[in-house]
């Protein structure tokens, strides 16, 4: 178990393989934490040296003291990997973790080498949609409204399948704090990406599972448009999460992408 103190909050943090690799960070969904990634990270670790984090109010750093925008998801991950002395990075990341690496890219563009954005857009739903999610956490908790969006994480095939491992995810996805969720459920509502995404300029690789229903194809491949030095790409039968629906698949995009 690892963690660092950024002044703002305590984040959790897993690194693997030989320092002196070439760097891959790895940020996660709404709801999850660090986890997520296991499946795929075994692939990785004898060439890359991986770096896995839980954003503020997720796994097990800290719940958010205040308001949280995406800027300051940003930062912090931006912090880690200053601590940590990394000055070039691979960046993967999934739904609210792609807006992250979106931020990231924006603001710290010398620290990028690829950018990889899964199942993520510049902007993803409306107020509506998030204040009617918001105030379901509030009246009904994080348990309240589990069932529905583990139906959005993974295809349906995936679901009826391997309902001892939907289970693993649910209760991942209960673990989180409200306080967490809901912060970062503002921070999406308040974000627009449109005017920053379209000046990346970093080799990028945009993925999206096809029966994604958070993030639908046409919206990311829309985002994907945006940034000139671009490759999109569908994983059929996946869902919002196709790093843990098809890891195999998955990985070997990453891995070609990366090469």
């Amino acid at each position: 178990m690892k963690f660092f103190n950024n002044g703002k909050t305590i984040i959790n943090y897993e690194d693997y393989g030989c320092q002196n690799n070439e760097v891959i960070c790895f940020s996660n969904s709404l709801g999850t934490d660090g986890r997520i990634w296991h499946k795929i990270i075994d692939s990785f670790k004898n060439d890359y040296r991986i770096i896995i984090y839980d954003k503020r109010g997720h796994g097990l750093s800290n719940k958010p003291a205040t308001n949280l925008t995406i800027e300051d998801l940003a930062f912090d991950v931006s912090d880690l990997l200053d601590h940590l002395e990394i000055k070039n990075v691979n960046f993967v990341g999934i739904s609210i973790g792609g807006m992250i690496a979106q931020k990231l890219a924006s603001i710290k563009p010398n620290i990028i080498n690829k950018l990889i954005l899964c199942d993520t857009a510049v902007k993803i739903g409306n107020s509506a949609i998030w204040n009617d999610r918001i105030n379901l956490v509030k009246k009904q908790g994080i348990t309240g409204i589990s069932d529905s969006i583990i139906s959005r994480w993974f295809s349906e095939d995936f679901i009826s399948k391997n309902k001892d491992e939907i289970q693993i995810y649910k209760n991942m996805l209960n673990a989180t704090s409200s306080e967490g969720y809901i912060a970062c459920c503002e921070a999406i509502k308040d974000t627009d990406l449109t005017n920053t995404t379209h000046l990346i300029n970093k080799p990028t690789l945009v993925i999206v599972g096809s029966d994604d229903k958070s993030t639908p194809p046409i919206l990311v491949e829309a985002t994907s448009k945006l940034i000139k030095n671009c490759i999109f790409k569908v994983i059929n039968n996946s869902g919002h999460l196709p790093c843990i629906d098809n890891p195999v698949e998955f990985s070997y995009l990453l891995k070609n992408f990366l090469k």
